[in-house]
Parts: C-alpha cells; sequence; structure tokens
C-alpha cells in the first residue's frame, strides 16, 4: 500500500513538474503516461496532453498572425469599440514614430490632423453599422507633426461570438505615388509646351525665310538683295540654334550615356574655340582655376561639355556693359567622390522674382535674350542626368554664381 502511495507521489511530483514547463511557455514534449491502469491519473495525463497540443497549435497560431501582422508594409492600427488604439506594427514606429506603448488606449485622433478626424470619426461608425470595408484617402500625422498621404480602409472586428469589438485601420502610405504623378503631370506639361513651342519656334524663321526670298526674288537692287540675302542668314543661324538645342534635349531624353575619362582642360578649352568670335567675348577676363586633383572626370563628355558651354556663353551674353571690366571666373575641385565646378561673372545678374523660374522649359528672364529659352533647362536636366546637383545665387547689377557638382562615375 505504501508502495503504491509513494509511486503516485511520484506521478503527481512529475506532472507538477511538467505543468511548471508549460507554465514557462514549453508546449514541445508530451507527457508520457506512466500507468494505464489508474483511470483517474491515466485522465489527468490524457487531459494534460489535450491541453499542450492545443496550447501549441494556438502558439504556432499567434506566432504565424504576428509575422503577417507584422511583416506588411502598411499602417496597422487595431482600434476598440470607442476608437481606443490597442495593437499596432511595426510601421507605425517606423513611420510616424510612435512607440506602441506611447500610443496603447489612446484615442485615434491622436494620429490625424484636425481636418481629417471627422471623416475618421464616420468611416468607423458607417463600418460598425453596415458591418463592411469603408475605404478613402486621407492624411496620418507623425509625431513630429509632418504630414503624410495614405490610403486608408476600415474593416470591423468581431469576437467569437461574432459580435462588433472593434476596427482595424490599415493605411498604404502613398507619398512616392502622389510625387511619381506630380512628377508625370509636370513632364506631359513640358512635353505639351515643348511640341508647341518648337513648331512655333521652327516655323517663325522659315516663315521669315520663305518671305526674304520673295522679296529677293522680286528686286532688282543689288544692295537690296544683298540686305535680304544677310537677313535670310541670321534666319538660318536661328533655325540651326534650335535645331541643336532641340537635338541636345532628344540626347539627354532617349540617349544612353557612355562614361570615359575626360579632360576638363581639354573641355573647357573646346568652349572656349567655339564662343572666341562671339559679341563680347574679347572684352571678358577669364580667370581658370583648375585643381591639381580636379584635372579629370569620368562622365559623359557630351552633356557635360553642353553644361558648362551654355554656362560660359550665358555669362559672356549677360555681362554688364560700363566701365568696369567684365570677368568670368571658373574654380574647378574635387569634392568627395566627384567635382565641383563654381562659375562667377559680375554681369546683369537675374531679379530675384524671376530667380525661381530660370531653369524652366522656354523661360527667357531677360528681354535681351535672343536665345531659345531652353538654355538652363538643357543645364539643369543633363546635370540630373548625370546625377549631379546644381544651384546658384545672383544679384541684380553685381552677378551671378552657378555651382555644379557632377559625380565621376
Amino acid at each position: 500500500m505504501d508502495s503504491k502511495i509513494s509511486k503516485t507521489q511520484q506521478q503527481l511530483q512529475y506532472i507538477e513538474d511538467f505543468l511548471i514547463k508549460i507554465g514557462n511557455g514549453d508546449y514541445n514534449s508530451k507527457l508520457p503516461i506512466t500507468d494505464e491502469n489508474d483511470e483517474q491519473l491515466l485522465a489527468v495525463q490524457v487531459g494534460i496532453n489535450m491541453l499542450v497540443e492545443e496550447l501549441n497549435e494556438t502558439t504556432i497560431s499567434r506566432v504565424f498572425l504576428n509575422s503577417i501582422y507584422n511583416g506588411i508594409n502598411d499602417v496597422l492600427i487595431v482600434l476598440n469599440e470607442n476608437g481606443e488604439i490597442q495593437n499596432t506594427n511595426h510601421v507605425v514606429e517606423d513611420l510616424l514614430f510612435y512607440s506602441q506603448a506611447e500610443l496603447l488606449n489612446q484615442s485615434f485622433e491622436k494620429l490625424f490632423p484636425i481636418s481629417d478626424i471627422d471623416n475618421v470619426r464616420n468611416s468607423i461608425r458607417t463600418t460598425f453599422e453596415q458591418n463592411k470595408i469603408q475605404e478613402l484617402g486621407l492624411n496620418l500625422k507623425s509625431k513630429d507633426n509632418s504630414i503624410i498621404p495614405v490610403s486608408c480602409s476600415f474593416s470591423p472586428l468581431h469576437n467569437n461570438k461574432q459580435e462588433y469589438s472593434g476596427t482595424l485601420l490599415v493605411a498604404k502610405n502613398i507619398t512616392a505615388l502622389l510625387n511619381a504623378k506630380s512628377q508625370l503631370q509636370e513632364k506631359n506639361d513640358e512635353l505639351n509646351l515643348f511640341v508647341y513651342k518648337a513648331s512655333h519656334d521652327l516655323k517663325s524663321p522659315v516663315a521669315s525665310m520663305m518671305a526674304l526670298m520673295d522679296l529677293h526674288r522680286g528686286s532688282g537692287n543689288a544692295e537690296e538683295k544683298e540686305i535680304y540675302c544677310e537677313k535670310i542668314g541670321d534666319c538660318i543661324s536661328k533655325l540651326n540654334v534650335i535645331m541643336s538645342d532641340l537635338l541636345v534635349l532628344g540626347r539627354i531624353t532617349y540617349g544612353e550615356l557612355e562614361f570615359e575619362k575626360t579632360s576638363i582642360k581639354n573641355v573647357i578649352d573646346s568652349i572656349l574655340k567655339s564662343i572666341e568670335f562671339v559679341e563680347g567675348f574679347k572684352d571678358i577676363d577669364l580667370n581658370i582655376v583648375i585643381e591639381d586633383q580636379a584635372q579629370f572626370i569620368n562622365t559623359e563628355k557630351g552633356l557635360f561639355q553642353t553644361i558648362l558651354l551654355n554656362l560660359i556663353d550665358n555669362a559672356v551674353k549677360y555681362r554688364q556693359k560700363g566701365p568696369e571690366r567684365s570677368f568670368v571666373n571658373i574654380h574647378i575641385s574635387s569634392q568627395g567622390k566627384g567635382i565641383l565646378f563654381k562659375i562667377e561673372d559680375n554681369g546683369i545678374g537675374i531679379p530675384e522674382t524671376l530667380q525661381a523660374s530660370i531653369f524652366k522649359m522656354f523661360y527667357r528672364a531677360t528681354s535681351t535674350s535672343k536665345g531659345t529659352g531652353l538654355g538652363l533647362y538643357i543645364v539643369k536636366t543633363s546635370v540630373i542626368k548625370l546625377g549631379g546637383t546644381i544651384s546658384f545665387e545672383s544679384t541684380p547689377g553685381k552677378g551671378s554664381t552657378f555651382k555644379i557638382y557632377l559625380p565621376s562615375k
């Protein structure tokens, strides 16, 4: 009898130890059946094993659901029936900078700007009343008060009795989508403007040449014919400039970049030689400094030359016409993994009211401009194509300074 009691005590002690393991979260082992003849003890052992299996399945399900919950890249927020936050996933902290502890039991209003709160409240109420998903565009408010545009859906949640217990809010960050849409619209606007202006600017010199040709044919005066020929030559020059700019734009937009080691000095020498007969070039003092570590750059030579040509040419064209000697200072230095170009002049400068528009397509900042209005647009587009940056400072009557950074690839 004593032996039987001792054996039972050992089994109960073993069961107690096993239950402690379960209490610590170990659901991977089973309690072995020690005595099938003791019906009560057998029932306890079988019941414990069934409990372990259920706990193990529940744990696996919970881990699986948590992996899904935290694997989604959208904001997930669980609200109770009062609109208070009960749970959040990691994206809330990544995007909105709130920890879960900071949001638990807080009102949903903490995460939305005032202008959107009524819409959110109405969506939660409609989700409850109609028991179906509601979707709309809203904004989330981060901890630093940044506003993030999102596409939201509100889904009803139910307890095990199929009673409404709250709302699951899913919010997808659509900042990139809106930016892409804005950029697409901007490109469409540029394309429409390009087609209109290009056809107009091409048509104008052609029409002028046709009229001048008629006058030339109808004139019997040699001097008049000479004048008409000169004017036709001017039209051809203008047409050549337009075509050259359009070809450059085509290369920027559709051309493949071919990077090569390029001598910066050779490119500048080539540019200066090409504009040495431009009006006013001989009235400019050129000061060029190329630091030893900035002699070469790995880049697309054609676009690189286009950038410097337009900026140097503009500095010559828009010089001050007065007693003070005009200058163009070009300083080239190594910076990080690229080259910094600083082009400074003491020309007429750009009025502050016009500075925000100088890189726009077909924009002319002065009434004296005779170009296509594509020069600085081409410059900025080329810089971006090469992965660089451009900035400038300008004071009317004192001059302008352009800074271009180009990576050496």
